[in-house]
């Protein structure tokens, strides 16, 4: 699953990215492999906004997509 499949409220773990650059992408952005976020808004093939901690990320849907992630309880 990746971040582009999940819905708002989902809180999810990263797991793996396509490629090292959107990796590096992400890093710049505060997120790493193993990092939890909660999916806040989302627009439909459109940026996301995640919470992690206390601080609110948006990122892209093409980044999104290629973010994998897994559920968590």
């Amino acid at each position: 699953m990746t971040l582009a499949d999940t819905h708002v409220g989902y809180r999810v773990r990263i797991e793996a990215f396509d490629r090292t650059d959107q990796e590096a992408e992400a890093i710049r952005l505060g997120l790493m492999v193993g990092h939890e976020v909660t999916v806040r808004h989302k627009m439909a093939r459109g940026p996301l906004v995640l919470q992690s901690g206390v601080t609110e990320i948006a990122i892209g849907y093409h980044l999104a997509r290629r973010i994998h992630v897994v559920p968590l309880p």
